[in-house]
């Protein structure tokens, strides 16, 4: 009976991200009817996710954020929903949904593809819409890879999502082979790498991010210094309806802990900018002890 009820409301929830994505991709995203949509689908999302309530306002302590408590997290979970709504809007459009994308570094990108000889590590975290991939494919016709977990990559393949199906048609290597990561790049593919899940506590560790240790990897760092792998950081911000990407190299480190403070060292920047896009890290990172 359990069973049935748990497939029932998977089946309920499946079906409700159906029509919300439906009624998205029909309606301007400065029209009411969108942000009636997105409020009432946010609500769910922010019931869903009650739990990591008291992590999300660690992380806005952390940040000192001035607002209250019950307006950062409305803010928070609004910001969240839009991100997830917006990366099925512009992977079923992307011609219509990327002018609603500013990108800023992308003579970094050009530059690298000049060179051609080696692969390139796109270091960037969950911040803001799963649209990195698209973006790089629309924008500057490169087939990027990903570096993700064994579950999001079962999560990825299984999915119906037009969004999904395009990040697992390029190869994506799993957390636990990392020699298939390093293969990738050394057959000069340039993949992504989501750097702001936290790892297993390990000693020393002198890596704080607003006052809070954390343990990201320093994999990305290693391997650049040893195979002389470029890293390019891709921060994302949004302002009302425009995301802005901003392209950085992170170069002239020579261990990994400098690297990994370096990449630290622009989370933070962007964060204080716009602190709703680090989801990942303000759910993660900051437990709250009760």
């Amino acid at each position: 009976m359990t069973g049935m009820i748990e497939n029932a409301v998977k089946r309920f929830k499946g079906g409700a991200k159906k029509v919300v994505l439906k009624i998205a991709l029909w309606t301007p995203l400065n029209s009411y009817l969108f942000y009636i949509v997105l409020v009432i689908s946010t609500l769910g999302a922010a019931y869903a996710s009650r739990k990591k309530i008291g992590n999300i306002l660690e992380y806005k302590n952390a940040l000192k954020n001035p607002q209250k408590n019950i307006i950062f997290l409305f803010n928070y979970f609004l910001n969240k929903n839009y991100d997830r709504i917006f990366s099925h809007l512009i992977a079923e459009n992307p011609k219509k949904y990327l002018k609603y994308v500013c990108i800023k570094g992308g003579e970094y990108v050009s530059q690298l593809k000049l060179i051609d000889d080696r692969g390139v590590i796109l270091i960037t975290g969950h911040f803001g819409p799963e649209f990195r991939t698209i973006l790089f494919k629309e924008v500057f016709g490169i087939r990027a890879s990903a570096f993700m977990g064994a579950d999001a990559k079962k999560t990825f393949c299984n999915s119906s999502a037009k969004k999904h199906k395009i990040i697992s048609s390029f190869p994506i290597y799993i957390v636990g082979e990392e020699i298939y990561f390093l293969e990738g790049l050394l057959r000069k593919e340039w993949i992504i790498f989501l750097n702001d899940v936290p790892l297993k506590k390990r000693a020393p560790c002198h890596h704080t991010l607003f006052g809070k240790t954390i343990y990201f990897s320093e994999l990305p760092f290693k391997l650049s210094i040893k195979y002389n792998i470029p890293i390019l950081f891709i921060g994302t911000t949004r302002i009302k309806r425009q995301y802005h990407l901003s392209i950085l190299p992170i170069d002239e480190f020579y261990t990994q802990e400098e690297g990994l403070e370096r990449y630290i060292a622009l989370i933070e920047k962007m964060l204080c900018h716009d602190p709703y896009r680090g989801n990942c890290i303000a759910e993660e990172c900051f437990k709250h002890i009760c």
